[in-house]
């Protein structure tokens, strides 16, 4: 929705640059504010409010607040406060609830933020990120000076150096993404989901540091038989709390559960169908690859919903990756950002500045395959694994070292003793925030557009997680075929609802064919020469090959003419499978942002 940024000490200057490096994140308008201790700025998309009620810095008392994100129950929310609004803002109601009740408030939103808000009385500055992380706040020190903002490249017009933070890349190779208090640029940080953190500016030291997300949830107390039920009356009305404002709205479409769940709950629930989107993938292999988008047009066209398509082509990822890398700020494994890029730029040209999607559908409702085999321990052990460990001991990081990074930041609190649930509840927190969360907020703001998550409002959100695992998946059958028997429960909330094309429909990753346009199969190899490859071949660079450890002479061997994919290969699958792939993608990914933010080891 918009963009927050601030540092120590008094320079209009400065934060006029902040504002607009990020003046995607906020077209409608922008303002500053300093004194001889802070200066805030802010960049406005104007959602709920017209532009002038809504313009920031907000000043109420003592209290000057800057604020990014939409607060769905701040109806609610202002009508416990004592207090004569004079707008509809949420900015309003956030800033005097913090003036009447403090950081408590925080805990009762529901919706997503990042805010910094600063007390002219008694000089203390309150940092605070949305349980979920769907809104991304960055900060570190600079000449002894905290420095924050919504962006990156705002933080770096202030001095923070382009190099690699060692941790960060340990975290990056093992993983594909940084999570967590680290990213890949050194001596800049990241509030983690939920946490909150006050900063005395006289004496510059936090003074308190507490997450949302601590706090238990209350138990389940209905019964099987009502649960299908109970989940989709939740589920429409998280749907309808996010369609507050005025401007209009498009849904991912994917033709997967989750998308389709949220679909289902708008367009029939509240009989309020939005615009559709999907992207079909020009793949010279397996067109099977494209049946989501096949069952995404179909339902669209059931559910008389207007529906338009991104065609992606293999030439579209290579014209487009800088422009995503730019965006999203830091490098991720994943191979379709550019697609992701390419279909939000879709949805702004239609009209569209409110997106919706079904992400956390998967890590609520027992959705992957990592769910399926148990034991899981209190402390999780199963993390996303993307490359083997680097030989040089400064980059090298152990299974036990990543653990224990994890459980250094991860709130403890919000574990509930149920295995499996807590597993999901750590994969919320640590790879969906960082990956899906921030590649849709940032790639959606890339075109002036805020992304809304359904089911992560606390109010579905909080109902599922507080559901024993063994209530929302059949777990021998889960165990025997996981892709046919994930999200049991959600499957039984829309049976006869959606249709059986949906329900029935083996899962399947969303992803774009790169591995087909890299090397293809046996029976249709991919040629030696493509779009992709070469701009790998020119991209790679001995230095780049260098800092991962592999020799130049492997690269078309290894990576670009590997053939050792065809037992792995099936159609429709999840891509071929093989570690190769990835391990070239997370090479592929760094090396452009590596470029681009002109960075150094």
């Amino acid at each position: 929705m918009c963009g927050i940024h601030g540092f120590q000490g008094n320079d209009t200057e400065k934060i006029k640059t902040m504002i607009d490096l990020a003046r995607h994140r906020g077209p409608d308008g922008s303002g500053y504010w300093s004194d001889e201790h802070i200066t805030l700025g802010h960049n406005l998309l104007s959602i709920v409010d017209e532009v002038s009620p809504s313009t920031q810095p907000w000043i109420h008392h003592d209290l000057v607040l800057v604020y990014n994100g939409e607060i769905y129950n701040y109806k609610e929310l202002r009508s416990n406060l004592n207090h004569e609004f004079s707008t509809n803002t949420d900015t309003e109601v956030l800033a005097v609830g913090l003036e009447q009740q403090g950081k408590e408030f925080l805990y009762n939103i529901d919706g997503m933020f990042a805010l910094a808000c600063y007390n002219t009385k008694t000089k203390k500055l309150i940092l605070a990120r949305d349980s979920n992380g769907a809104k991304p706040l960055y900060f570190g020190h600079l000449n002894n000076q905290l420095c924050f903002s919504s962006e990156i490249k705002s933080l770096l017009s202030l001095g923070f150096p382009r190099k690699v933070s060692k941790e960060g890349f340990k975290h990056y190779y093992y993983s594909g993404l940084t999570t967590g208090y680290y990213t890949l640029f050194d001596k800049i940080f990241r509030l983690v989901p939920g946490e909150i953190l006050e900063i005395d500016l006289i004496n510059p030291q936090i003074t308190v540091k507490e997450n949302i997300n601590n706090r238990s949830i209350e138990p389940f107390r209905g019964n099987a038989t009502d649960l299908p039920e109970m989940l989709r009356a939740n589920l429409a009305q998280a749907s309808k709390m996010t369609l507050m404002g005025r401007r209009e709205v498009g849904l991912f479409l994917s033709g997967g559960m989750d998308s389709s769940s949220v679909f289902y709950a708008l367009a029939k629930d509240l009989n309020q169908p939005p615009k559709t989107f999907s992207t079909r993938f020009d793949t010279p292999i397996d067109d099977k690859l494209n049946e989501d988008a096949d069952i995404a047009k179909r339902l669209s066209q059931e559910f008389n919903s207007q529906h338009s398509e991104c065609f992606f082509t293999e030439q579209d990822w290579v014209d487009n990756i800088a422009k995503t890398v730019l965006a999203l700020e830091e490098p991720r494994q994943g191979r379709s950002f550019p697609a992701y890029y390419l279909t939000n730029k879709l949805l702004s040209d239609s009209g569209i500045t409110v997106t919706l999607s079904g992400d956390g559908g998967d890590e609520l409702l027992v959705g992957y395959k990592q769910y399926q085999t148990p034991p899981f321990t209190n402390k999780i052990i199963k993390l996303r694994s993307t490359l083997q460990p680097l030989k040089n001991s400064e980059y090298h990081i152990s299974v036990d070292e990543q653990t224990d990074y994890l459980y250094s930041w991860l709130p403890q609190g919000g574990l509930t003793g149920d295995a499996l649930n807590d597993y999901m509840y750590t994969e919320c927190l640590n790879h969906l925030s960082e990956d899906f969360l921030v590649r849709n907020d940032k790639l959606g703001m890339a075109f002036g557009m805020e992304a809304r998550f359904p089911m992560l409002c606390n109010r579905f959100k909080n109902f599922v997680r507080s559901i024993p695992s063994e209530m929302k998946i059949n777990t021998e059958m889960f165990q025997k075929n996981w892709s046919q028997y994930n999200k049991g429960l959600l499957k039984k909330a829309y049976k006869h609802r959606l249709p059986d094309y949906v329900l029935n429909k083996t899962k399947s990753g969303w992803r774009a064919p790169t591995d087909e346009w890299v090397i293809g199969i046996k029976q249709n190899p991919a040629p030696d020469h493509s779009p992709l490859k070469d701009f790998v071949r020119s991209l790679l660079t001995p230095e780049i090959l260098d800092i991962f450890e592999v020799p130049g002479s492997d690269l078309d061997a290894r990576y670009l003419n590997n053939k050792n994919h065809d037992s792995d290969y099936k159609p429709g699958k999840a891509g071929i499978g093989l570690v190769s792939q990835k391990q070239l993608f997370t090479m592929i990914m760094f090396a452009v942002w590596y470029k681009e933010f002109n960075m150094s080891m």
